[in-house]
C-alpha cells in the first residue's frame, strides 16, 4: 500500500491534479510532512536544532510546521570568506547543516574555485543549485537526482495542463536566453525538449556561452570593489574588458536569433525565454518585415521569472505574442523559486495554482505566524513545504509578499491560488526583515 507521501507524489502528471478543494487534501499533505519529518529529522542538523528549540516532535497540523520553516536566506548563511577563501570542506561541512548530504568522503583536494567545488560534489551525486547571487552571495541549494527528475517532468507536465499542449514531440525548441551552466537548469530544459522538440530538427540555443556560477560571482564582486572604491586599475580595466566581450557576444547572438526565428516561421514553434530576450528580438523581426501573419495558428511560449528589472513597454507582452501568432491560451507562464521544487502554472483566469503536493502556509510579514485565510483573498508572506523535496528540508519562508486565496479559482480548479501581482519584501520601503534570519545563521556557521 503506498504511503500519504507517494500518494501525492503520483499526481504530478494528472490531469485531475488540481481539482480536490484544500479540506478534503489537507489531512493526506499533513500525514505526508510527518513522514518527512520523521526520516529528515536525524539527517538534517538544522531541522533537529529548529524542531529542539520550538519543542516539535509531530507534525499534526499546520502550526507545527511554521517554526520548523528555513528562512529564504538559511542557504546564503555559510560565512562569505569561506567561499571568497576557498575553504571548500568547510563549504561542503557548512551545506550538510541544511541538506540530507554527507559529504565527509568528498576530497576537494586541488579544487580552484567555486564551479570546480560544485563538479566536485556532482561526481559523488550531491547536486548543488547556485543562485545568481545579486549580492555577491549566491544561494546553494543542495538537491539529489530525485529532485531533479521531479522537478523538470513536472515542469513539462504543468505546461502542458496549463496549456493544452501535449508533449508529441512536434515542434522546434528555440531556447531564446543566456543559460547557466547550473545542472538543475540543464535537465529542465532537457525536458522540456525530449518532451515537445521534433527529434527530426535541431534545438535551437541562443549561441552564447553558458555562464557559470564562479563566472557570475566574479563579476559581481568584481562591481563590488569598484562600488567601494577598493579597486585597482587592472580591477576596472577586466571589468570593462568582460562587460564589452559579453555585450558584444549577447548583439550578435541575437541577430543569429532573429534570423532563424524568420527562418523557421513555417514551423510549430516552442518559443522559451525571458521577457528581457523575447521582446528585443520580437522587435528585431519586425523589422526584418515579420509578424504573426506569417507564422503559424499554433505556436507556443513558455516564460518564467517575471522582468527581472528589465525596462519594457507595457504592453511587451501583447507584442510578443502578435509577432508570433501565438495564442493567449498558449502563453504559460509559471511563479516558483530556486528553494522549492514545483512550479506553479498560471490558469486561464490568471491566477497561480499550487500543486497538491505542497502545502501554502501565508505567513505574517516577520514569519512567524500565520494568517486567517477563512475570509478569502489575504495579503501575506509566502512560505511553503514542498513534499516533493528530497535533497533537503522542503519548509522555506521565502522573501516574497502575495496575494493568496484558498478557495475555489474561477477557472474551475480547487486549491491555493496566487495573484499575479508579486514583489519582493526587499523591493519595498521597509525592506525585508525576516525575524528568524538571525538564529539562522549563528546555528549554521557555528555547526559549521
Amino acid at each position: 500500500m503506498a504511503s500519504a507521501l507517494e500518494d501525492l507524489l503520483s499526481l504530478r502528471d494528472r490531469p485531475d491534479r488540481f481539482d480536490t478543494p484544500v479540506a478534503e487534501l489537507l489531512p493526506l499533505q499533513l500525514e505526508a510532512a510527518q513522514e518527512r519529518f520523521e526520516t529528515r529529522i536525524d539527517q538534517i542538523p538544522l531541522l533537529k536544532n529548529r524542531a529542539d528549540s520550538a519543542g516539535v516532535d509531530k507534525i499534526s497540523s499546520t502550526e507545527d510546521l511554521v517554526p520548523l520553516l528555513f528562512a529564504h536566506n538559511t542557504y546564503k548563511s555559510y560565512a562569505e570568506a569561506w567561499l571568497a577563501e576557498g575553504q571548500w570542506d568547510r563549504m561542503a561541512r557548512w551545506l550538510q547543516t541544511v541538506s540530507t548530504y554527507d559529504a565527509g568522503a568528498v576530497s576537494f583536494d586541488g579544487v580552484d574555485g567555486l564551479d570546480e567545488w560544485v563538479a566536485r560534489l556532482e561526481e559523488a551525486g550531491l547536486f548543488v543549485a547556485c543562485s545568481s547571487g545579486t549580492t555577491g552571495k549566491p544561494a546553494m541549494l543542495g538537491g539529489s537526482e530525485f529532485d531533479l527528475d521531479y522537478s523538470s517532468w513536472a515542469n513539462v507536465s504543468s505546461f502542458s495542463w496549463a496549456t493544452g499542449v501535449a508533449p508529441a514531440q512536434d515542434r522546434r525548441f528555440f531556447g531564446l536566453a543566456p543559460v547557466t551552466q547550473v545542472t538543475r537548469n540543464e535537465r529542465s530544459r532537457q525536458a522540456l525538449v525530449d518532451a515537445f522538440h521534433d527529434p527530426s530538427l535541431e534545438p535551437y540555443q541562443l549561441p552564447v556561452p553558458a555562464i557559470t556560477a564562479g563566472a557570475i560571482m566574479s563579476m559581481i564582486l568584481l562591481r563590488r570593489k569598484i562600488t567601494e572604491g577598493t579597486a585597482v586599475a587592472s580591477d576596472v580595466a577586466e571589468f570593462e574588458r568582460l562587460s564589452a566581450q559579453r555585450l558584444a557576444g549577447i548583439e550578435e547572438a541575437f541577430a543569429d536569433a532573429i534570423e532563424t526565428l524568420v527562418a523557421g516561421r513555417d514551423g510549430k514553434l516552442f518559443l522559451s525565454g525571458m521577457w528581457a530576450s523575447l521582446h528585443p528580438l520580437a522587435v528585431g523581426v519586425r523589422e526584418r518585415g515579420y509578424h504573426a501573419e506569417h507564422y503559424g495558428a499554433d505556436n507556443t511560449l513558455f516564460t518564467g521569472g517575471g522582468l527581472k528589472g528589465a525596462n519594457l513597454p507595457p504592453d511587451y507582452r501583447e507584442f510578443v505574442r502578435d509577432t508570433f501568432g501565438i495564442d493567449e491560451s498558449r502563453d504559460y507562464s509559471l511563479y516558483s523559486m530556486q528553494e522549492i521544487n514545483t512550479p506553479f502554472p498560471r490558469c486561464r483566469s490568471g491566477r497561480y495554482h499550487v500543486a497538491p503536493w505542497v502545502l501554502v502556509l501565508p505567513l505574517d510579514e516577520p514569519g512567524e505566524h500565520l494568517v486567517d485565510v477563512s475570509a478569502g483573498e489575504v495579503e501575506a508572506r509566502a512560505a511553503f513545504f514542498d513534499l516533493s523535496l528530497d535533497g533537503r528540508w522542503g519548509g522555506v519562508i521565502s522573501g516574497d509578499k502575495v496575494t493568496v486565496d484558498f478557495g475555489a479559482c474561477a477557472c474551475g480548479h480547487q486549491g491555493p491560488t496566487f495573484g499575479t501581482h508579486i514583489v519582493r519584501f526587499s523591493d519595498l520601503a521597509g525592506g525585508d526583515k525576516i525575524s528568524c534570519a538571525g538564529t539562522i545563521d549563528a546555528y549554521v556557521q557555528g555547526a559549521a
